[in-house]
C-alpha cells in the first residue's frame, strides 16, 4: 500500500498557526484546516501483511518518523499531533493527541471527522 505522510506547510502563518493542533485545540479555536494547507512531506510503500492491523503500521510509522535516524531527517521534522496519514490515496487519518482520527475533507476543502471505529490510539 501506498502511504503518504501530509503536514501543514511551514511557510504561511496558517499552517504554522494550526501546527501540533489535536481535532478539540482546532475546534476551540475554530481554526479548520483544508487539504491546501498540508503538503506531502514523505511518501513510502508498505506491504499489507495478513493479520497486521491498519492502526499497527500507522504506529509503527510514527514511531519510526520519530526517531533519530528516521527517513529525511534533515528535511524534514519528525511526525507529529496534525498531521495526517493518506493510505492509496483513499483513506486519511488524522494524528491526534492520542491515537489516529479518521477523517476526510469535504467537497469545499475543508476537514471533516469520520465516525468509526477505524479511529485508533497510539501509545505516547
Amino acid at each position: 500500500m501506498k502511504i503518504e505522510i501530509l503536514m501543514l506547510k511551514e511557510n504561511n502563518e496558517r499552517g504554522v498557526r494550526m501546527m501540533f493542533l489535536s481535532l478539540e485545540q482546532l475546534q476551540k479555536l475554530k481554526l479548520n484546516p483544508t487539504r491546501a494547507d498540508y503538503e506531502i512531506a514523505y511518501e513510502t510503500e508498505v506491504k499489507e501483511q495478513e493479520g497486521t492491523a491498519l492502526s499497527e503500521i500507522m504506529e509503527g510509522l510514527y514511531e519510526r518518523l520519530n526517531r533519530p535516524d528516521r527517513p529525511n531527517r534533515k528535511t524534514m521534522r519528525s511526525m507529529s499531533v496534525g498531521d495526517i496519514i493518506q493510505i492509496d490515496g483513499k483513506e486519511l487519518f488524522f494524528c491526534d493527541s492520542v491515537g489516529f482520527k479518521k477523517i476526510s475533507f469535504a467537497g469545499t476543502g475543508e476537514l471533516v471527522l469520520k465516525a468509526g471505529k477505524e479511529n485508533s490510539e497510539k501509545g505516547k
